[in-house]
Parts: structure tokens; sequence; C-alpha cells
């Protein structure tokens, strides 16, 4: 038993099936599969996360009736045999990885799009999926389900289940969160039905009843059964209360369900003046939930509940887990985002090298690449998530060079540490006194701390890794010539864009702002992306009046949909004034002067301006050297990189191809 963390690490239960520890990896969509079947993609993801420790992993949501049921056309499916053979080798990875293996299954409902499917959605009633922020979306008013219908995709749950069990999964998770079938029939708003299935509670918990009497009739008592429940929904959709919540746990444990995984729903098409985004989010935030449904359940049947619950979001703090399990607030922790972005994250906890770990940042990009844009979900940190066949391998270099790394930004330590694990000896050098780049002032506007995490492990991985660090050195042509490098990696980052107009000396950067420069009480920000737009919200905290000026008609698109729409909300509700779709003529010593797109002449009280217009990259180095030298890189924001998954993955890149 690991002394640190004798109840995370000790060993798990779930119905008959034992876990090495109490650890369960949450079931995330990927969209990676290729029409459905399992790949090598979805085999090496998972692979990964088995071998890492983990004690269950939850295969991510599995559609048990295409096309109606489809959420992306990259989800696994599960509705018919010819998917067992590839859903038996994932099985197998799973188990030969020491982790016990789940299938979560689902249909999409009125979540589901007509572009995916061809046909118009289905749901409990005729109600739209309303627009939810923290997705990015809602869709049209699905067609109703018929009792017969209802009753065939019963079938089809239990027949996915018994699918599943053919191809050796140790059960199976019921997905009731979100957007999918399942939470569509508990909720009061998305479920209106007035006969068997609708009405109350107990008509809406019908069809998942049923669905677990099924199962257990095909795949017998040693087959276990999870629900993953939105216990409860906020937002003026919300049809799920907390009562509803500990109604639905009592209802499932009866029905012999053997797990409840706890989560809750948002329905909001803004963000209030307190929500905060991913990037803020506090550890184990799920698990205070658990903890009232355990007291709910207690209150109102005098007894403990008799199945494990599981919580967890933002679970990758070991002390955290632990404290909850130690103090009975859950039974079993979840790991989401963090094992996509650590794989080996448990292993690294049970041999105490949590210094290893690198953090989530909660940026978001890995939602919003899969549901805003249709493909992989990526990640910040991990250069190998969703790209390609998801292969951890790194090689061996054939011939050991010696590699100079001209900037310590993430691109250039990501080039540099794989370039390290290698076999290359690697020397990194940097003008600033410290690593990070720009990085070191993305992480001050409000709510991004999560991101301070990252600074961390970059330094802990070129100390492990044996990276020569040279800080507070601005390397010229000679100096680079001179130590006659075999390969030499430029990530050399940016410089700010210059403001062409008149009277833009009187303006500073945002950079002067998030190094913390004082402005006078009105404060114009020139230019609304995402820098532009933290700047501003940083600003309005320190009870500033700020207005943003930005030529497109859009604030911070290049920022993930969920951050966006919660960052925007904290504008308005802060009271900044954000004109889009304009262009600054002038800035005089008292006002900004722009101009709209139909071409009228207005201005803005400044006492202070300052711009956020954007970067380019900075290649002159690069630009004197790629003549000189056989074996070099750009990479990064030099090379355009722009966001952080881009200029990790040039990194992971270029340090695998040296």
């Amino acid at each position: 038993m690991n002394r640190k963390y004798p109840n995370l690490l000790s060993p798990g239960k779930i119905g008959k099936v034992q876990l090495r520890n109490k650890t369960v990896m949450a079931a995330m969509g990927m969209s990676q599969s290729d029409n459905g079947f399992v790949n090598k993609a979805v085999l090496n993801h998972y692979e990964a996360r088995a071998k890492g420790g983990v004690g269950a992993v939850i295969v991510e949501v599995t559609c048990v009736d295409s096309p109606l049921g489809l959420n992306t056309n990259g989800m696994l499916i599960i509705d018919d045999d010819k998917y067992i053979p590839g859903m038996t080798e994932l099985a197998s990875v799973i188990h030969k990885g020491g982790a016990k293996a789940f299938l979560q299954i689902s249909h999409t409902g009125r979540g589901a799009r007509r572009k995916i499917i061809g046909a118009q959605p289905v749901g409990p009633s005729a109600v739209a999926m309303p627009y939810s922020f923290m997705m990015g979306l809602e869709n049209e008013t699905p067609r109703e389900l018929t009792i017969d219908e209802i009753k065939a995709i019963e079938n089809k749950y239990a027949q996915a289940a018994l699918r599943a069990k053919k191809a050796g999964f140790d059960g199976v998770e019921i997905h009731c969160v979100g957007y999918y079938l399942g939470q569509q029939f508990l909720s009061s708003t998305a479920n209106i039905r007035t006969d068997e299935y609708g009405g109350n509670r107990k008509n809406r918990i019908r069809f998942h009843i049923n669905i677990v009497k099924k199962i257990r009739e095909l795949c017998g008592d040693d087959f276990a059964i999870i629900i993953k429940l939105s216990v409860v929904e906020q937002g003026k959709d919300a049809g799920i209360s907390l009562t509803d919540g500990i109604y639905y746990c009592k209802r499932f444990q009866k029905a012999g369900v053997d797990a409840i995984e706890i989560l809750a729903g948002k329905w909001s098409s803004e963000a209030g003046k307190n929500e905060k985004p991913e990037s803020a989010y506090p550890d184990c935030m799920a698990v205070p939930l658990s903890q009232l449904m355990k007291a709910g359940v207690l209150l109102e049947t005098g007894k403990k509940p008799t199945i494990p619950y599981i919580a967890g979001g933002r679970a990758q703090n070991p002390q955290a887990a632990e404290e909850a399990l130690s103090k009975g607030k859950c039974d079993l922790i979840f790991l989401g985002h963090a094992l996509l972005v650590q794989p080996d994250l448990v292993n690294l906890i049970n041999e105490g090298r949590e210094d290893e770990i690198r953090p989530c940042i909660g940026c978001g990009h890995c939602i919003d690449q899969q549901l805003q844009h249709g493909g992989r979900a990526i990640c910040s940190g991990n250069a190998v998530l969703a790209r390609g066949d998801n292969d951890y391998n790194i090689e061996p270099a054939k011939k050991k060079k010696h590699v100079v790394v001209i900037g310590a930004g993430v691109a250039g330590v990501e080039a540099a540490r794989i370039a390290a694990i290698r076999g290359h000896s690697v020397d990194i050098f940097d003008a600033s006194s410290e690593i990070g780049g720009q990085m070191n002032l993305a992480c001050k506007p409000p709510f991004k701390q999560h991101l301070g995490l990252l600074k961390p492990y970059l330094e802990r991985q070129l100390e492990l890794t044996g990276v020569n660090v040279h800080l507070g050195k601005a390397l010229s042509k000679q100096d680079v010539l001179d130590m006659k490098p075999d390969a030499v990696v430029c990530a050399t980052g940016v410089i700010p864009a210059v403001l062409k107009i008149e009277g833009a000396e009187r303006a500073i950067s945002a950079n002067d702002v998030l190094s913390g420069c004082e402005t006078g009480k009105n404060a114009v920000v020139i230019g609304g992306g995402s820098i532009g737009c933290e700047t501003a919200e940083l600003l309005c905290r320190q009870g500033k009046k700020v207005a943003i000026i930005e030529l497109m008609d859009t604030l911070a698109g290049n920022t993930g949909k969920t951050a966006q729409t919660i960052m925007l909300g904290h504008l308005k509700h802060s009271g900044a004034t954000l004109l889009t779709g304009c262009r600054v003529e002038e800035i005089t010593p008292t006002e900004v002067v722009y101009k709209n797109k139909e071409g009228k002449i207005s201005s803005v009280k400044a006492d202070s301006v300052i711009t956020a217009i954007g970067n380019r990259p900075k290649t002159e180095l690069y630009d004197s050297l790629k003549d000189e030298i056989e074996e070099i890189y750009n990479i990064g924001d030099s090379n355009g990189g722009g966001v952080i998954p881009n200029a990790v993955y040039e990194g992971y890149i270029t340090g695998n191809r040296i």
C-alpha cells in the first residue's frame, strides 16, 4: 500500500469487478474511429492509459443506434456484431495494461446533427436542445419518439451491452449527462411526455430502469453497470433538481446499478459574472456534489448508499483526491483531462514522482476541437493525443548530435526535451532570465491560474532530461556558428505588431499591462483578440472603465468557445464597452477616435490606451542562419504557431526529427 495515498492507491471495486486502485478513467469523446470501428489510434490511446496505472478505463461514448444516435463522424459504434472484433482487441489491450475495461454506451437523441445522421434527430419530446455555452451547441427540434421506438432503443442498449460482454469488457456505463438521450429522458424540460415515460420522476427514469433490467437479463450479475448521471442542472432550461438527483440515485441503486458517476449539467446561453472557465476550476470540483448525494440518500432512506459514487473533476492533484476518499465524500475518483495530458499519471503518483506530472491547463481545446470543429480532440500539453496513431514511442537517435535550441518558450522546451530523451546533447538559450516565453504573461489575466502550473513542469523536465539551460543570453548569428552545432532549433517567439496611426506613440502594449504597468481610470484596448480581451478583463477587475475596439465582428475569436463565452460574459457584467467592426483612426491625449463599418466617426474617452493588435514572428536569427546551417528548424510563434497546442506539437515533432 502506498503510505502517502493509502486510499487512492488501494484496491477498489465496482460490482463484482475488482480494481487495482480507486482511480477510474472517465469516458471522453475523442472522435478518432474509422466509421465507428476501433483502429490503431483508438487502441494506442487506451493502451497508454491502462499501462499508465489507472484502475479502470471507461472507453469513450459509443453509439448503440447508428446513424440516429451518432454524435460525431468519428464516434465509436456498437450497434452490430461486426464491431465486436475491434472491441475485443480494445478490451484486450486495456486488460494487458492492468486496468479493467468498461464501455460507455449512448444515444445522442436530440443532440444529434442532421448533417451527420442525415435525418431529423429524435428525442423523448419535440423540444429542441437549447444553446449551452458549456458545449457551444444547440439543435433543431427533434421528432418525438413513439413508445414502440423507445422500447426498441432500450433493446439496442441491452444488445450493445451484450456485445461489449462478448468482446471481453467488464461492464458498461450508461451515459446520462449533457445533451445525450439518457439525460434527456430524466430532465423535466427535455421530457414533457404525459405517458408512462414522462410526467413525473418515476416515469422519467423508466427508460433507464428498463435498460438496466434488460442488461442484467442478457449479461448477468457479474457484468458491472455504471450510470454517468447529471444529478442537477442549472440555467433557465434546467430540468433536474437536487431532489431529483437524490431520487434518481436511490432508484438506480434499487435497480441494481453497481456505481454512479456524479456530474452536473448546465443550460445557459450566457455566462454569469461568477462563472469560471476550466482554467480556474477548483480541484475535485464534483466531489462536493457526490457528498451531497450520499448525504441526501442517507437522510431519505436512513441508510448509507450501498454502491460506490465516482467523483472527480480536476482530480490530478493526488492530495485532493486522497482527502475526498479518506473523508468518504466519494468512493472512487474519476480522472478525465488529467489522463489526456499525462497518460501515466497514476504510475507517477504511485512512484512519488508528482513533480513530473504535466498539468492540464484547462484551455478547452480538447472539447472545442471535437464539438466545434468536428475533428479529433487535441491537447495543449500532449502532442501525441489524437495525432496520427497516438504512438507514444520515442525512438533513440541513430546518430547523437549537438543541438542548440534558441528560445525557451513551450515550443523550444518541448523540442529540447524530446531531443534530449532521444540521446542528443542539447543546449537551450533564452534572452530572458526565465523560461516560458509568452506563457509567463499568458497566466497573468484573471482565471488563468492553471496555466501557471506549466512552468514548474517545464523546468523539471529540462532538469530531468539533462538539457543545458542558458538564460539571460541573446544569441547572435556568430554566437551560434561558433558553437558548431549539428542542428539548430529557432523558437524565438514574436515581436509586437506596430500600430501605424496618428498618436500611436501614446499607447502602451498589452504585455506592459500584464507585466504590471499602471493605467489610468479610463482605459481603451485596441484589439479584441484573446490577449486584448484578457487584458481588458484584468483592467475591469482593477476597477477601470474599459472599452475594447476590434476591427473584426467577433471578440476573442481565437479562444475556445466555452472560455470565450465566459470571458465575454465577465466583460459585459463589468460594464465594458465592446466595439466590434470598428477601425481606430487616431489617438489623442484624451480619447481614441474610431470609425464603424458604416463610416461613422466616434470617439471614446481614454486616459490610457493599450494595444493588442497581434504579433509578428521574430525570424531574423533564423533567416540569417538558414543558409549557413544544414539542419535548422523554425518552430512555435516564430513560425506563426499562435496557440499552445500548435507550439507543443511542433516542438515534439522537431525533437523527433533531429
